[in-house]
């Protein structure tokens, strides 16, 4: 290309209604950095996004409310506004070029087909539009495959439910067969009653908070807490390096505390090859 980013309408959604799914198909070939969705129509809010997917060759790989997506974008301080939602692959808010784009899909690299899902309740007259923010494929000057072009980003959900709050054990995957790098997981919950964390790969104590002290160091960092969500960022500072890296692990515990009853999902954020998890 001779230009480096394109900034471009994608194809239109088709059945955009009041209640329903809408869908859109993404054509591979580039990076693609961020798939960006614009509400219009008399009424159409985050809030009324019940779930949003994007699938590549029928993998979710992508997965969340409108609401949890925005929370997600909010956290890493990047702007959100009413009429935008966006599904970011590059992170924009790390530390290097390197880190930002690590995770960008590159979707010239084995992928037949990238769809996107979006059920809708309870809109009037909903609109959607999609906008790509696409860059050329991830190679490097010799024109082999950059060492991060197999990695994409997933945010991967998992519910949870506790019914009397205490210590609550989740498993995600991980390990040399299903594990990949997590960047950060984040809990959101109804109420907002998780009280800390504990993680332990192999026995070890890998993080340690309560939620005022894992607040503060967010803060510290320039994330951005965000109501009834506990997010463990193994990134704070902006550098992958720093990743949690569970492909050589033989264990991987995550221990929540609740104060009282709850539900909710689990996010992870995931960097992983596409046919992996």
């Amino acid at each position: 290309m001779s230009v480096g980013k394109l900034i471009r309408y994608g194809l239109p959604f088709s059945n955009v209604v009041a209640t329903g799914t809408a869908t859109n198909t993404i054509t591979p070939g580039r990076t693609l950095e961020n798939f960006q969705l614009k509400l219009g129509g008399t009424t159409l809010t985050k809030a009324m996004l019940s779930l949003v997917k994007i699938k590549a060759n029928g993998k979710v790989i992508m997965e969340g409310t409108g609401t949890e997506i925005d929370k997600l974008n909010a956290y890493r301080g990047q702007t959100t506004a009413a009429a935008y939602l966006d599904l970011h692959f590059a992170d924009y808010s790390m530390l290097s070029e390197v880190d930002r784009m690590a995770g960008a899909f590159d979707t010239s690299l084995g992928v037949a087909n990238i769809t996107s899902e979006i059920t809708v309740a309870g809109a009037t007259a909903p609109i959607l539009t999609p906008i790509l923010v696409e860059s050329a494929q991830q190679k490097t000057t010799n024109g082999a495959i950059a060492p991060f072009a197999p990695l994409l980003t997933k945010f991967l959900r998992y519910p949870f439910s506790v019914a009397t709050g205490g210590t609550l054990p989740v498993t995600v995957p991980f390990g040399p067969q299903s594990g990949a790098i997590i960047k950060r997981a984040h809990v959101l919950s109804a109420a907002g009653l998780m009280t800390g964390a504990t993680v332990k790969q192999d026995g070890l104590v890998i993080h340690e908070s309560l939620a005022a002290e894992n607040t503060y160091m967010q803060l510290k960092h320039g994330r951005v807490a965000q109501t009834n969500m506990y997010t463990i960022d193994f990134c704070l500072d902006g550098n992958l390096a720093k990743a949690l890296d569970t492909r050589d692990a033989k264990s991987l515990e995550w221990l929540f505390a609740f104060s009282g009853a709850e539900s909710g999902n689990v996010i992870i954020e995931y960097l992983d090859p596409l046919g992996n998890l």
